[in-house]
């Protein structure tokens, strides 16, 4: 029996004697980790890539690719990643990607087949993987990246791939609708709600897992080298804890807090070493979508600890006005 991948799993693919590492890539939670590989299959170049269709990728894409791989050839059957056994026939596109991006992988057919993306024509260089979805963070470079559906044990017949593309990032629609906090050494707490909240990221680089719910954006101040710790409690979902360091284009996720289950608390940690005082982003987010009121309450406390000063706290729309 094939068991899934919920997280990153570095180490898995570590473990394993492979020459690629793993790119940045989220997959659903709610699946079990793999066991350790009991089967080693034999492994290397993958013919069809030589007369694959090759696919621009941009931060526009979203489009529907469809295929059946009934009653194609089986070119290899495994790769470094994961002990699976996949016999059936591969279906491959080559993704020519010149933009930094995040990209949405999801799969569907009715027989078990798989995702794979290689980042070179080999199945040594397996870089992302799951069994329905990932979204994994793909650097811009000349040379494409390799996407491949295989069946597991031999599976093979009708399939849709979908993929979205979006930039790494908070939205931009929260930079003027993120809450200004005033985080010193006095902890301070805020009620919040996830009811009702649009759901406007996924995944980014520094998650573990997709996360479907919506969210509520936070900003605030951090004088340099202080430390911030944002926790989460008094709440009936699965929370996750997202911190940006902006909200302009090419901001950075710079630490995420996602280790607990339903009701479990979540703490998020970050200390300041940009030499600066500098301004902050915090997203508190859900893993399923919140469909009640009740559902969605929480309370998040923030303490700032090493603030020389208590930080001036500003709004984006604030921030962006004196650049106008």
């Amino acid at each position: 029996m094939k068991t899934t991948p919920a997280s990153l799993l570095l180490v898995s693919a570590l473990a394993c004697a492979a020459a690629a590492a793993p790119l940045p890539f989220a997959v659903p939670k709610d699946a079990p980790p793999p066991a350790r590989p009991a089967y080693t299959a034999p492994r290397g170049e993958i013919p069809p890539c030589a007369g694959a269709t090759t696919l621009t990728v941009t931060l526009d894409t979203d489009e529907i690719l469809t295929g059946d791989t009934t009653g194609g050839t089986s070119a290899v059957s495994g790769y470094d990643c994961v002990g699976w056994q996949e016999t059936g026939p591969e279906a491959v596109w080559l993704l020519d990607v010149q933009q930094d991006m995040n990209l949405h992988v999801r799969l569907e057919a009715e027989v078990d087949l798989d995702l794979f993306l290689l980042t070179d024509c080999d199945s040594d260089a397996c870089a992302a993987w799951h069994t329905g979805e990932f979204v994994v963070n793909l650097p811009s470079r000349p040379e494409p990246y390799v996407l491949v559906v295989d069946g597991y044990l031999g599976a093979e017949g009708p399939f849709s791939v979908t993929l979205n593309a979006f930039a790494s990032g908070p939205p931009p629609e929260v930079c003027g609708e993120a809450e200004p906090v005033a985080c010193d050494e006095t902890p301070v707490e805020i009620v919040g709600n996830l009811f009702e909240r649009p759901n406007r990221l996924l995944a980014d680089v520094c998650a573990t897992y997709l996360e479907w719910g919506g969210e509520q954006w936070y900003t605030f101040s951090l004088s340099d080298s202080a430390e911030v710790s944002a926790d989460i409690s008094n709440h009936f979902f699965d929370v996750a804890l997202w911190l940006f360091d902006g909200c302009e284009p090419g901001s950075r996720c710079v630490a995420f807090a996602d280790e607990n289950g339903v009701e479990g608390a979540e703490t998020l940690t970050y200390r300041n070493l940009t030499g600066a005082a500098h301004t902050y982003v915090l997203a508190v987010d859900a893993f399923r979508e919140i469909v009640s009121e009740s559902g969605g309450a929480f309370l998040l406390t923030t303490t700032c600890e090493g603030q020389s000063v208590p930080a001036e706290t500003r709004s984006f729309g604030d921030i962006k006005a004196m650049f106008r």
